[in-house]
């Protein structure tokens, strides 16, 4: 048996060696309560954390993907873009639009404004204006109503919060699983809302937003000639059709009559 004085000493030591994690565990329930009391995960990571995330994040996916640097295709982008960042609703974001170098016909939002579209996606709608315009802004919705960081956060659970907060290493780590998480997609409710927002921002920024209807049928034709490409944007949930059905429900209450779907 140890003397009382060593013992104590010996008590003082294992208290200290676990007191980080003892601050850890405390942090992890102070932000359970937090999320139960107030039913609003997303402001358990402010917007400067949400901000900084997306862009380690984007700047991951970029360096497993490459950029796309062909003038012409980025002036087109970062010119619609602009459009579409000004009809944007709060909260701001630093937007930043960006093309991946990437075959597949698809788009991406990271959290806190960084988005992304596909060399692939470019292709395959051309030099349209209108309807990447309804892409883009279907992808400046999914940050505008922080789709992107909700499901960052329920996905990754508190393990992406304490990085946030204590600056781990595992930073790299939640960036790299951040990347594959945001060009999957965000389920019924939050597509159907993205596409409605991005149809509106499309129509405040002067473009015509019945092109959604028509970008909507180009994927249903890519997913019915490719239906084992599952990196087709919205390919999965909610289906094609229903989004289509949905997008003209949207136009018809907005009184809206356009090139591409005239009610």
């Amino acid at each position: 048996m140890l003397p009382r004085h060593r013992k104590r000493q010996q008590e003082v030591l294992i208290v200290s060696r676990y007191r980080p994690y003892r601050r850890r565990w405390m942090l992890i329930a102070a932000l359970t309560a937090l999320a139960v009391v107030c039913g609003c995960q997303s402001r358990l990571i402010s917007k400067d954390q949400e901000i900084q995330l997306g862009q380690d994040a984007g700047d991951d996916f970029e360096r497993k993907q490459g950029r796309d640097r062909d003038p012409a295709r980025n002036a087109l982008v970062n010119s619609v873009g602009a459009n579409i960042e000004r009809a944007a609703e709060p909260p701001d974001y630093p937007y930043d639009f960006r093309i991946i170098a990437s075959n597949q016909p698809n788009a991406a939002a990271f959290p806190g404004g960084r988005i992304y579209i596909f060399r692939g996606m470019i292709e395959a709608v051309g030099t349209n204006r209108d309807k990447i315009a309804w892409i883009l802004g279907h992808e400046t919705a999914h940050v505008a109503r922080q789709h992107a960081v909700r499901r960052i956060e329920r996905q990754l659970g508190y393990e992406a919060i304490i990085a946030l907060i204590f600056k781990k290493k595992s930073a790299a780590r939640i960036a790299s699983a951040v990347g594959s998480l945001v060009v999957l997609d965000y389920g019924r409710d939050n597509e159907f809302e993205a596409d409605r927002m991005g149809m509106l921002y499309a129509h405040n920024a002067g473009y015509d937003p019945t092109a959604a209807v028509a970008v909507l049928k180009l994927f249903q034709e890519i997913q019915g000639r490719e239906p084992n490409d599952f990196g087709v944007m919205f390919a999965t949930h909610p289906g094609n059709q229903d989004r289509i059905n949905h997008a003209r429900g949207y136009i018809e209450e907005m009184d809206w009559s356009g090139a591409y779907y005239t009610p």
